[in-house]
């Protein structure tokens, strides 16, 4: 490995990195008396100091002073894909989105079954609900407006709360927008990628801030994306919240019938 045997020479603002789509490139310059300057390049393919890779170029310029000159070398590192390792955590931002989704009204807080909304359905409503809505229109035209149906050559009434919800599929509402929160975090890495992460389970969104209250999560989303180069990640994580969460990929959560 060659010295960096001028590193006191150095100018104060280097080394600049940049992120290119084949590697790093390490830019350095150093600015002295030309004697010294010219006796210590290195030759192209060489180490230089500690800087990833080799040397790329090394030119000399003189200033308006002749006897000083300013060397400026360029170390390139060059990616090997098959052979990356993870990388280092450089920033990490965040946002929260609220999006719509469209919800059956079998889960809307009025109605859902266990939820204590205000017209709250039974499983008897519900199998009743579909009861009347499944007789034939025009033979039990009549029954249907009056919100019964025939069970066992038997009038079957739908409860109150059964009543308003069929009232709604008259109305066309068979389903209802809901809001949902969305907390998003995304991480940059450098050379090299995230580590392995996953997505589609039950979880809190991992150090989120201020994110609303009243919600259980489920990841969503763990995309993994090349940015600004071969040697630059984006990591965007992303969480739905819900104000009950019924299911992830591996696993049901709720509770069996007493």
């Amino acid at each position: 490995m060659a010295a960096e045997s001028i590193i006191n020479l150095k100018r104060p603002e280097y080394p600049k990195k940049e992120y290119t789509e084949t590697g790093i490139v390490t830019r350095i310059e150093y600015i002295g008396d030309t004697a010294t300057l010219e006796a210590a390049i290195p030759d192209v393919g060489d180490s230089w100091g500690d800087y990833l890779g080799q040397v790329k170029s090394a030119t000399i310029e003189p200033t308006e002073n002749v006897d000083f000159s300013v060397l400026m070398i360029s170390v390139d590192k060059a990616t090997d894909n098959a052979d990356i390792e993870p990388g280092q955590l450089n920033a990490v931002s965040y946002e929260i989105r609220w999006v719509t989704v469209d919800r059956p009204m079998e889960e809307h807080p009025q109605f859902a079954i266990g939820e204590g909304g205000l017209n709250a359905l039974t499983s008897a409503d519900l199998i009743d609900i579909k009861a009347w809505r499944d007789q034939d229109p025009e033979r039990f035209a009549d029954l249907k407006e009056d919100y019964k149906y025939l069970r066992m050559g038997y009038e079957k009434t739908l409860s109150a709360n059964a009543k308003l919800f069929a009232r709604g599929i008259e109305l066309g509402q068979e389903t209802y927008e809901d809001k949902a929160p969305i907390a998003i975090k995304i991480s940059e890495y450098v050379n090299g990628p995230p580590p392995e992460t996953t997505a589609g389970l039950k979880e809190e969104p991992d150090g989120v801030p201020n994110i609303p209250s009243g919600f259980e999560w489920r990841k969503e989303t763990a995309d993994s994306t090349r940015a600004g180069g071969s040697l630059k990640w984006n990591l965007t994580e992303e969480w739905v919240g819900a104000k009950k969460i019924l299911t992830d990929r591996e696993a049901i959560y709720w509770d069996a019938p007493t």
